[in-house]
């Protein structure tokens, strides 16, 4: 047995000294350097590519076995300059050599320094790394056949030491630069189940847009080979970028994340997610599946409540003027996603926008966008461009229309292209709304487009205690846009639906209201040329503000007279207790004439033409006096009674001027005495026939009676 140690320790003695020669004669008699020639040659005949080798090849053995190579340059691709494809500073790797004997692999740091790789596409598509990946699969002679030994019990990887790299993409295609520079990658001790740190940076340079930022990210990677999979925790990345395109010059985004990948690379799920950008703070969780055939996300995200007016202008977003700057300074979402293929859907959903609040879900497939949102209550007004005073103008001499402060009326209204670009379904409901200083509740829009063709559908329950419903068709498929509405209002209260709308007591009566309109083109003007339809309206137990018809009657008769104006108290308005007409619009001229207007004291009759397009009106009122009785504005019009006062209105509609026809009134007055006249002569002469009969009768009663005697 001891002889059998003795052996054994002599031949663990003669490997040693082997090894050691090894160590010491190997570096002196194999230079790696003469093989420069040949790895150039090789390379020059696989790829066609020039490769220089500047720097020395060092090659150690022990106790790591490794090689250390610099100053390498891969010349560029035939067509792409004289600029090198890529080009290394210094490269090294090496293995420890001890372990090999028993097949455990341990590799010390992997380095790279220096690395310029310039990466370019030409105008006609093809890129300078075409050459590099043609070729096709290699032959089944070519494969590598597996050996038969056990393989390697472990391994271990010391790191990866990139540091210095710089990448430049060229896009001559796209009119596209940008620049990789200061990129490094360090990770620590790679070995089989356990974490590996990992950090990396770079700085980026882009001309279109021109853009320059600082990237960093940090993070610990694990591989669980049994589950197959690769778990990132702690995830950081930050982003540091500055453009003039950005409002403040610069911005700062960071992101951060727990991130489990799949190596098959068929699940990915995101965990923790924060992203923070300014003001702004997103939340929550996604996770993807089926990811190599038909990706399908899913997820909750969650973004706090923040000041959305300032970090809009902090992106460099221009808002336009709102009547009220405090809108949009408090905005907060919460949404569960789901998207599959080409098709997203965000259900449920709830914002906060300021005071409002809106619920409900929303789709996204391809270019169709789907929703059903409920808005509790929203003032428009708050959002909408402030209501600027405007001074009047003047009329035009031939009593058309003012000029238009905003314009000539024909600026192009309604953007075409983004119209015929609308793919929409949906369903919106609001609680309550204000528009125009209006205040609608119970409100559901419909709305559909495609194709150029836009459906909206509105139905307001609660409306000025009424309702009203409409409905607006526009079509922009063809040359020229067509536009058709309808709108039915039902028991509306106009007094203080006027005021809200023009902050003036003009009008008031409970009424209903029907119209059915079309017309064409895309200009104000051109829609009031093209405007055709036909409209009626009734109301009831109103009167219509500024305008005292019986006190106008007896200002008039006075001044006829040469007599001095009546003074009255009486308020400005005419009262009515019925209100009715219909009109008929073409080509913009609106033609009404069966408006009747029903007083204690008179009748109201009226026909004529109102032309929308120069704004003017040529009309003809008839009052008519049907009571004299005090207290019903009637009294001091007794010669009146009964006779038609025409009152023409002309010019402006916005401020129409009126003349009576005294003359017809004076005609007509005249003519109504001599009825008056006519009537009381025969009304005489009726009664001296009833007298004369009446004697006749008693004379005759008077001689029969004797006769009988």
């Amino acid at each position: 047995m001891g002889k059998l140690f003795k052996i054994l320790g002599g031949l663990v003695l003669v490997v040693l000294l082997l090894v050691v020669a090894a160590v010491i004669i190997l570096p002196m008699v194999v230079d790696p350097n003469d093989y420069k020639d040949e790895i150039v040659s090789q390379v020059k005949a696989q790829t066609g590519r020039d490769l220089k080798i500047a720097g020395d090849l060092k090659l150690s053995v022990f106790p790591w076995l490794g090689v250390e190579i610099g100053g390498l340059e891969l010349s560029n691709a035939k067509g792409f300059g004289d600029k090198p494809f890529a080009v290394v500073k210094s490269a090294a790797v090496r293995v420890k050599l001890m372990p090999l004997l028993s097949r455990q692999l341990e590799v010390d740091t992997v380095g790279l320094d220096g690395l310029a790789l310039n990466l370019a596409k030409a105008k006609s598509g093809a890129t300078n790394w075409d050459d590099l990946v043609k070729g096709g699969a290699p032959d089944e002679g070519d494969q590598p056949q597996a050996g038969e030994g056990e393989g390697l019990k472990g391994f271990v990887i010391g790191g990866v030491d990139i540091s210095d790299a710089r990448i430049s993409w060229d896009d001559q295609q796209a009119g596209q630069q940008f620049k990789v520079e200061q990129f490094f990658l360090k990770s620590g001790a790679i070995r089989p189940g356990s974490p590996v740190a990992l950090e990396l940076g770079a700085q980026l340079q882009s001309k279109e847009p021109e853009l320059s930022a600082q990237v960093k990210l940090d993070a610990s990677v694990a591989l669980d080979q049994s589950a197959g999979m690769l778990n990132i925790t702690g995830l950081n990345l930050q982003l540091d970028a500055t453009s003039p395109l950005l409002k403040k010059g610069t911005a700062s985004a960071s992101l951060a994340a727990d991130v489990v990948l799949a190596l098959d690379g068929q699940s990915l799920s995101v965990n923790n997610l924060k992203l923070n950008a300014d003001a702004l703070q997103l939340s929550g969780n996604l996770k993807g599946s089926n990811l190599a055939a038909k990706p399908a996300f899913s997820g909750k995200l969650t973004l706090a409540e923040l000041n959305l007016r300032e970090w809009l202008v902090g992106q460099g977003i221009a808002l336009p003027e709102m009547a009220d700057p405090q809108v949009l300074t408090r905005f907060s979402a919460d949404m569960q996603l789901a998207a599959q293929d080409n098709a997203t859907q965000i259900k449920p959903l709830a914002i906060l926008l300021d005071d409002t609040r809106i619920n409900g879900g929303a789709s996204l497939k391809g270019s169709a966008i789907g929703f059903d949102l409920d808005v509790d209550s929203i003032n428009l007004d708050r959002y909408l461009p402030p209501v600027k005073e405007e001074a009047e103008a003047p009329a035009k001499e031939n009593g058309g229309a003012t000029s238009q402060a905003s314009g000539s009326g024909d600026e192009p209204l309604l953007p075409i292209e983004q119209l015929r670009s609308l793919n929409l379904n949906g369903t919106l409901k609001i609680g309550q709304m204000i528009i125009k200083k209006l205040t609608a509740k119970q409100i559901v829009v419909t709305v559909k487009a495609r194709q150029g063709k836009i459906n909206l559908e509105q139905k307001i329950g609660a409306f000025y205690q009424g309702s009203l419903n409409g409905l607006v068709n526009l079509n922009v498929a063809g040359k020229t846009p067509l536009l058709r509405i309808e709108k039915q209002a039902k028991d509306i209260q106009a007094g203080p639906m006027l005021k809200d709308l023009i902050a003036k007591d003009k009008f008031d009566g409970k009424g209903n209201f029907q119209a059915k309109l079309q017309t064409s083109g895309n200009s104000i003007n051109a829609f009031k040329r093209g405007l055709n339809g036909d409209l009626n309206f009734r109301f009831e137990n109103g009167s219509v503000k500024g305008v005292n018809l019986a006190q106008m009657l007896r200002e008039g008769k006075a001044k006829l007279k040469g007599e001095t104006v009546p003074e009255s108290s009486a308020p400005a308005q005419t009262d009515f207790s019925e209100l009715s007409g219909s009109a008929v619009i073409k080509q913009g001229v609106l033609n009404n004439q069966d408006l009747l207007a029903k007083s204690p004291f008179l009748r109201v009759t009226g026909a004529g033409t109102v032309n929308l397009v120069n704004e003017t009106l040529d009309y003809l009122v008839k009052p008519v006096i049907v009571s004299t009785a005090a207290g019903q504005g009637g009294e001091g019009l007794d010669e009146l009674k009964g006779i038609p006062v025409p009152v023409k209105l002309t010019g402006p509609y916005a401020s129409p001027k009126y003349a009576i026809d005294w003359a017809q009134v004076v005609t007509g007055t005249q003519k109504a005495k001599l009825e008056e006249k006519k009537a009381e002569v025969k009304q005489q002469l009726d009664e001296k026939k009833e007298e004369a009969k009446q004697k006749l009768e008693n004379k005759l009663k008077d001689k029969l009676k004797g006769f009988f005697n």
